[in-house]
């Protein structure tokens, strides 16, 4: 199946794929219905939210339009604040990745060809498990068996590329960023709602500076440095430009490749809702996609 066009009709349907603290946690599936000749690609996708609110269902423009075009595309719930503090939705990110990578031969999932996508804090969440393959720190959720009796938990969570739209690559920057706008009329409710998710998920600064993707690179830490593609809309009032600059900076600086893409005219979290801007995302993430397979 190729990932250059969408040709496919889409199946897609909730299954369990961990369980944590006695709470099964839910993927949606999106696949291309029919019988594949072979193991499909897939990617493991992460919603956003302020690390606070949505779930599973966010991703379904993209995960559609990622499925019709050959790529199986499993979008997690996982744990978020206030009521769970980080690294719990790392944790349970890392385990979609060592669920798809287990279960890939009944799923139809080539396990070599697992990519990791996230928009906003998901992204923020993608790019963090992306970069530190096999942190002791993102081990913990057990993913379930077939018969659904918790199992591993720790793996491979290995991904062999990265998809972030909008990423909150440093949170600790961006906490800062949402308190110094907390007086701005034009975003004060957002700012100060902003403000508050983080400090409910991480805690701390401390907690948020620790997490930020571009300080890991930085510090030489990151394990790994998968190819990313990046979506970057030009009117983000969410994640400033200087966030993701450095981001994009810093992972060039350490060898890493990386693609940006700008959308003129665009909002943060653009990919939520079905536009020219949408499409054009999809269809450029379709092709990010085949170009990494065709390396493999």
């Amino acid at each position: 199946m190729s990932v250059q066009s969408a040709r496919y009709e889409v199946d897609e349907r909730d299954v369990p794929f961990a369980k944590t603290g006695g709470t099964e946690l839910l993927a949606r599936i999106y696949r291309p219905t029919g019988t594949a000749a072979a193991p499909l690609a897939a990617v493991v996708d992460v919603h956003g939210g302020a690390w606070a609110r949505g779930d599973r269902t966010a991703g379904v423009h993209h995960g559609r339009g990622l499925a019709a075009a050959g790529v199986i595309v499993v979008s997690l719930d996982f744990r978020q604040g206030p009521d769970h503090k980080h690294p719990a939705a790392a944790q349970d990110v890392s385990a979609g990745i060592r669920w798809a990578r287990t279960h890939a031969g009944r799923l139809g999932i080539d396990a070599t060809r697992i990519g990791i996508s996230g928009h906003s804090s998901g992204g923020h969440l993608a790019l963090l498990v992306a970069i530190q393959p096999g942190l002791a720190a993102h081990s913990g959720t057990a993913i379930l068996g077939a018969d659904g009796t918790p199992g591993a938990t720790a793996g491979d969570d290995s991904v062999a590329f990265a998809i972030a739209l909008y990423p909150v690559a440093d949170p600790h920057a961006r906490y800062h960023y949402a308190l110094g706008r907390k007086n701005d009329p034009a975003f004060a409710e957002g700012a100060a709602r902003l403000a508050a998710s983080s400090l409910g998920y991480f805690t701390d600064e401390a907690a948020m500076a620790g997490a930020s993707g571009s300080g890991v690179v930085e510090a030489k830490c990151a394990g790994a440095l998968p190819s990313v593609w990046l979506a970057h809309p030009e009117m983000d009032d969410n994640v400033p430009a200087t966030i993701t600059d450095a981001f994009v900076s810093a992972y060039e600086k350490a060898g890493g490749a990386i693609e940006r893409m700008y959308f003129p005219g665009a909002k943060h979290g653009f990919i939520g809702q079905a536009s020219a801007d949408t499409t054009k995302c999809i269809a450029a993430m379709r092709q990010f996609i085949g170009q990494q397979l065709a390396k493999r």
